[in-house]
């Protein structure tokens, strides 16, 4: 069942995620222009116009399988099922929550849980904003979905596809964890990839090869052994090619 959706859209704000604080489960809260968007680890996010930067409520309690915590990978699997049907080469998921193209970044999530019974999931997506602008104020080079497709979908198209992707994944998750994602999380990753986890005091080198029932990275080893490193101690994923 695909659930109804109340929009509520704002010219300009510092981050949708205040925002959407104040609204209840099912409320999706966009912003035309964002001034303080932020990443994992309070990294910044431009947010201009021509871009979809939005935050989506849904219900969270204790009856899910699993903890809200996996509510960025359901994410990433939504973001990949809205954008599957544009068929864009190179397109995968990266860990824990980039949308790349390539070597390049189209979109970004963020999760976080403002009370007890509802989760907001932030996304950024580059659509037809100015991503020239942002070259240098970013670790990848940014890019937009208008230079992968023609026609590109305006901002509340994608907003509405977006929305229903999240929905859908959504009711799979609730009915059977992220096992029923798992098969599109999977191929999101778009095969293994060496990789340095970098956390406070270590570095963790392998090849990407998914990740655990948590959530975090599996690292395929050197000698074929596979290691995983906790997610929360992850600083930073960084690819190596």
């Amino acid at each position: 069942m695909i659930n109804k959706w109340s929009y509520i859209e704002e010219q300009h704000c510092s981050s949708t995620f205040i925002l959407a604080r104040q609204h209840p489960a099912w409320t999706a809260v966009n912003s035309i222009c964002q001034s303080a968007g932020r990443g994992r680890f309070n990294r910044s996010w431009i947010g201009e116009e021509g871009g979809l930067w939005v935050s989506y409520n849904v219900p969270i309690d204790e009856s899910l399988p699993l903890p809200w915590g996996q509510m960025p990978l359901l994410a990433g699997v939504a973001l990949m099922r809205a954008l599957a049907p544009y068929k864009i080469e190179g397109l995968r998921l990266r860990w824990p929550n980039d949308i790349m193209v390539g070597h390049d970044k189209l979109a970004g999530i963020l999760v976080e849980r403002p009370n007890a019974s509802v989760v907001s999931i932030g996304i950024g997506v580059n659509i037809s904003n100015d991503t020239v602008r942002l070259y240098g104020k970013m670790s990848n080079h940014p890019t937009r979905l208008s230079a992968h497709i023609t026609p590109c979908p305006s901002v509340h198209e994608f907003r509405h596809l977006l929305a229903e992707a999240i929905s859908s994944c959504y009711e799979e998750f609730s009915q059977g964890g992220m096992s029923a994602l798992a098969g599109e999380l999977e191929a999101a990753w778009d095969g293994e990839r060496p990789i340095v986890a970098i956390c406070d005091d270590a570095r963790h080198c392998g090849f990407f090869a998914g990740v655990d029932e948590n959530g975090s990275p599996k690292l395929r080893l050197a000698d074929g052994r596979f290691k995983i490193v906790n997610g929360i101690e992850v600083n930073r994923l960084k690819e190596l090619i």
